[in-house]
């Protein structure tokens, strides 16, 4: 018979930081849960426990910080990422039938030691951890398994792991220390020093009574002069074999599992290969309607309801008792014209600009579900409604997709009977009023309420609005600049056939490999699974090498803008309005900025003479000029303004060049003694700090030996020492917390932070610099836009674009 004693505090560490991080599609980190129920998953099925304990430490202090108030004090905080999982665990500890026991100033080891005393003469213990502090436990009848490395340990594993018997591991603490306890030890004095002492003199009261015959001066004086810190630490470090509580073998019995409640948790995580064990099915297929379908033209509401749309199918308004579906696409946006109407809709934008297209004028309160779960968490992937109504309420609503097939058998919207289009219109609905409900008090417990309703919402409104007015694009103008560029592109090809010594397909990466590599002979740069790398990054290691490379780069750049803008634009003018429509997606970018869609109005090169030529495409209407206004150096403005560093906040007071200052402070040289070169790397240098770019990254950019630099990356911190303390602190805070915030609150969660593997982690490191950075910024350009956009109103002026930190008008 055995008695499983868990170490739930190190187990629960254990698995967290076991695996690369897990979330929901809201965000909501899952990766200490899953890893802990898979660990307990596998104990249960191989051991077939008959009695255990799943132990934790105390919420409060325990006694051993009443004998010392610094005990455990080098700890950090719980990572807010692990915190709000612990529910979870408990969960699934308590489902699975395990007992969990937890003693208000008993720290989990002297529940472990107590209980292993208590029970090993009527079974054999088997302690679950990787604690060495545990090891002074194990005998004849108590061992140690550390389930996470299968590793066993009985009294010769632990002799041969610390070259003593477990009798002396409280006596190695004591005179080593453990930093992990911020158990003192006794200073000066080792492992290795500890370990020899033991070995020949035995206990810690033996080698305190024998240090004046030691002949080594330095452990007699260590000794002598810290008698009392060696017996405290090892007070500390002894396990209390008779805690004072009352637990029975019978206590520690495992009991049946509640397979309901395993289900809710790993439904609610969205574990779905959990839920598969079980033998549930992930979510119920069908969807759940609360209440009757009517069907009608033109639907009447009152109170709050949910209003779903979809173009070319319909709408749905949910009641308490009815959910109502019209059908008449000339009808459907009519509960958005309601004063005192307070609808609930998912991608509120997409409708306002429908109705702002149908001259419908917006009076009715609006909630939208997406913004509300994209303020929650920017970083989050799963903001379709069907994403939200799993995550927040269980339930499962089919997608478009479901709706209409794909592939060869998919239908058009106007394929479906009225039965179908109701149901589905219905079921997503139905899930509004709910979720609103869930997301709001989310909104409260994260502290973003003023994000939503503040900032977010506001600019929806702005952006339909801008959606809908569309940008004035002279075709003409565009066939010009695609006539010149097909020439200048076969110039290029003839260029690069002559230099080649034979003409090929320039797009195949295949046939420009052989070019490059094997006809010229130039050095391979990269290699990836399918082969040798001609990618940008490539050829422009070459273009110093040879002319072909840098010819190709050329070319590959006319080609992307004809394809993507000079030859797309005009086709996508609407010849009703002869503008093109461009979609602002606001809930789809991690930082919290803006970005274009359908054409993407924000990629169109600034830098170069041709993608000039193509921004004088955008006109403005006969009695009407374009104004373009942005901000200056926003990014560097915030970083200064969250550091505090006193000379980067000084060099904007005075309204110094920031970019020559800090090629001064890097090179070493006065101000006035910076080059053109010098600036153009310093403002590598500046925006590569705030994108936490690192020496690798910066050699390439600038075409300098990694050693360079660094030395430049170490010189700029030198000289702004509130950027490197900065990049310090967030670090940690994103360590701890599982996410950061920019200036106003908005989150993103980071749960790579803290991953094993160096490349998510120093990713996820670069993501918490620059996120409270280029975050704020794009915090401060949407408020502008709200506030212009109401100083606006009643004038003839419009604004048509946003292009990150700058706004057209």
């Amino acid at each position: 018979m055995h008695v499983y004693l868990i170490d739930g505090s190190s187990y629960i560490y254990r698995a967290f930081y076991a695996m690369r991080e897990m979330t929901t599609s809201t965000g909501k980190p899952t990766n200490a849960v899953y890893i802990l129920t898979r660990m307990l998953f596998k104990l249960l099925k191989d051991k077939a426990p008959r009695y255990i304990a799943f132990v934790l430490d105390p919420k409060g202090p325990t006694h051993r910080h009443e004998q010392y108030q610094a005990y455990k004090a080098t700890r950090q905080r719980m990572p807010e990422a692990l915190r709000a999982q612990f529910p979870y665990i408990l969960e699934v500890v308590e489902a699975l039938g395990i007992p969990i026991l937890q003693m208000e100033k008993e720290e989990a080891d002297d529940i472990i030691a107590t209980l292993a005393r208590r029970f090993k003469d009527q079974a054999q213990v088997v302690i679950i951890s990787g604690d060495k502090d545990l090891m002074q436990l194990v005998d004849d009848k108590v061992m140690m398994w550390d389930t996470l490395k299968d590793q066993v340990y009985d009294r010769a594993g632990v002799q041969a792991r610390f070259k003593v018997p477990p009798e002396y591991i409280a006596d190695l603490l004591a005179i080593m220390g453990d930093s992990s306890d911020n158990i003192p030890g006794i200073p000066g004095i080792g492992e290795k020093g500890a370990v020899d002492l033991i070995t020949r003199l035995g206990h810690l009261d033996q080698i305190i009574a024998s240090a004046d015959s030691l002949a080594s001066e330095k452990q007699k004086k260590a000794i002598k002069e810290n008698v009392e810190l060696a017996r405290l630490s090892y007070a500390l470090a002894s396990l209390d074999r008779d805690a004072a509580f009352e637990v029975g073998l019978s206590d520690l019995a495992l009991k049946d599992r509640d397979e309901e409640r395993l289900a809710a948790v790993f439904q609610e995580l969205e574990f779905k290969a959990l839920l598969a064990e079980l033998g549930k099915a992930a979510l119920p297929a069908a969807p759940v309607h609360q209440g009757r379908i009517e069907h009608c033209s033109d639907p009447e509401i009152a109170g709050e309801h949910g209003f779903y749309i979809v173009q070319g199918i319909g709408s749905a308004v949910a009641g308490r008792d009815v959910t109502r579906v019209c059908l008449d696409e000339q009808a459907y946006l009519a509960p958005l014209g309601r004063k005192g109407a307070t609808l609930v809709l998912h991608d509120a934008k997409q409708a306002l600009v429908l109705a702002e297209q149908q001259g419908l004028r917006i009076q009715a309160d609006v909630f939208d579900t997406l913004l509300a779960a994209y303020c929650i968490d920017a970083a989050s992937s799963g903001t379709r409604l069907e994403d939200l109504a799993r995550s927040y309420l269980g339930r499962s609503i089919p997608t478009l997709k479901d709706l209409l097939g794909s592939g060869r058998g998919a239908r058009e919207p106007s394929d479906l009977g009225q039965e179908e289009r109701g149901s589905f219109l219905a079921a997503h609905a139905e899930v509004l009023r709910p979720l609103k409900d869930k997301l709001t008090e989310h909104m409260a417990r994260v502290k973003v309420e003023h994000i939503y309703h503040e900032i977010e919402m506001p600019l929806t409104f702005v952006l339909a609005d801008m959606e809908a007015l569309g940008v004035l694009v002279d075709a003409a103008v565009l066939s010009g600049i695609s006539g010149e560029i097909a020439q200048t592109t076969a110039e290029l090809e003839r260029k690069i056939y002559d230099l080649s010594g034979r003409s090929f397909n320039i797009n195949s990466p295949q046939q420009l490999s052989k070019v490059l590599f094997e006809d010229l002979g130039l050095p391979v740069i990269k290699k990836t699974k399918t082969g040798v790398s001609t990618d940008g990054s490539v050829l422009e290691a070459l273009a110093s090498k040879h002319e072909v490379p840098a010819l190709i780069l050329e070319y590959r750049m006319l080609s992307k803008l004809k394809n993507t803008y000079v030859d797309t634009l005009p086709a996508m003018i609407d010849p009703a309005t002869g503008r093109v429509h461009t979609r602002f997606n606001q809930a789809v970018t991690a930082t919290g900025r803006i970005s274009s869609s359908d054409p993407n109005l924000q990629n169109i090169p600034i830098r170069t003479t041709i993608g000039r030529r193509i921004r004088e495409a955008f006109v403005a209407p006969p009695g009407y000029q374009l104004v373009s206004a942005d901000y200056s150096q926003i990014e560097l403005r915030i970083l200064a303004h969250i550091t505090k560093d006193k000379t980067l906040t000084e060099s904007f007071r005075q309204e110094v060049d920031i970019h020559a200052r800090t090629a001064s402070e890097v090179f070493g040289l006065p101000l006035e003694e910076v080059t053109s070169d010098m600036r153009r790397q310093a403002k590598v240098i500046n925006f590569g700090i705030i994108y936490g770019m690192g020496a690798h990254r910066l050699s390439g950019e600038l075409g300098i030996p990694r050693a360079t630099a660094q030395r430049y990356i170490e010189n700029y911190l030198a000289k702004y020492p509130g950027v490197r303390r900065y990049m310090d602190e967030i670090t940690k805070s994103a360590s701890e917390l599982g996410f950061v915030t920019t200036m106003l609150g908005r989150r993103r969660s980071i749960p790579e932070i803290n991953s094993a593997n160096f490349n998510e982690k120093e990713g996820a490191r670069r993501i918490a610099i620059n996120t409270p950075i280029q975050g704020s910024a794009a915090d401060i350009i949407k408020m502008a836009m709200v506030k212009i956009q109401a100083r606006l109103k009643g004038m003839q002026s419009r604004m048509v674009l946003q292009v990150h930190d700058e706004l057209v008008f």
